[in-house]
């Protein structure tokens, strides 16, 4: 949900439903908490997180592959010993 679809769902909510019949006033304080909570929650898109999502996943592989590499090595050099 991109954040003006959540913009526009909140102004929604506050011109139907039991919101509706708050003041002006009242409505515009309650938006700007809204709008302020919003953007210090720091949200990503759907499509960033699958993409960091998919970093993380090989990121993972490559690490198994390095301690794999790592453990082989050592044993090699203590066999050597």
């Amino acid at each position: 949900m991109s954040p003006e679809s959540i913009k526009n769902r909140i102004e929604q909510l506050l011109q139907q439903g039991p919101l509706a019949g708050l003041s002006g006033d009242i409505k515009l304080a309650l938006q700007a908490q809204l709008q302020s909570l919003l953007t210090s929650a720091n949200l990503v898109s759907r499509e960033e997180f699958d993409i960091q999502t998919d970093v993380l996943r090989r990121t993972q592989v490559q690490l198994t592959e390095l301690e794999t590499r790592v453990t082989a090595l050592e044993a090699e050099r203590n066999n050597g010993d």
